[in-house]
């Protein structure tokens, strides 16, 4: 195994039905193998969620894998076409939907809406696979102005939290 030296290779393994981890099949693979189509790249960070994945990389092109709900899935990765002029800083995914926030402070959010989880009313799906920008409505009293700046995912039994990490703009 080698990999550039510029460039660590990244690695994957368990379930990968839904193509998720990112290897070009939708095996499943007991052992750690590498992502040959992200070793050109300089990858900042992987996210991953039970159905899909996705890596943020230096040269701004973000990497989406696995099966959002209405769209097509994709077991390489490849870039968010929506998000082409954005440069995402931090996302995190849940089962069935991706969250990202960009060096601005914006969020976005696309897939699966049945709950709500990517900020819109569960009646309004927003399946598209389409990243939207959402703004997160924080009340006046509690500060003028902030930046989202992280976002985190927490799974409690059959609950789903969303934390966001801001600062004063």
């Amino acid at each position: 195994m080698a990999s550039n030296s510029n460039n660590p290779a990244i690695i994957a393994w368990g379930s990968g039905e839904d193509g998720q981890l990112g290897i070009g099949n939708n095996e499943e693979k007991e052992w750690a193998c590498i992502i040959k189509s992200l070793q050109s790249y300089s990858v900042r960070s992987v996210v991953a969620g039970s159905r899909n994945s996705l890596a943020i990389c230096d040269d701004g092109k973000r990497g989406t894998l696995g099966h959002p709900p209405e769209t097509k899935t994709e077991n390489i990765p490849s870039q968010v076409k929506a998000l082409a002029n954005v440069n995402i800083v931090q996302a995190a995914i849940g089962g069935w939907h991706c969250l990202a926030v960009d060096d601005q402070g914006r969020a976005y959010a696309w897939g699966g809406n049945e709950y709500g989880q990517c900020g819109e009313e569960p009646e309004r799906k927003d399946d598209t696979g389409r990243p939207l920008r959402r703004d997160i409505v924080i009340p006046q009293r509690c500060a003028p102005k902030l930046v989202v700046r992280q976002l985190v995912m927490v799974f409690w039994e059959a609950c789903q939290f969303i934390f966001a990490e801001a600062t004063m703009a």
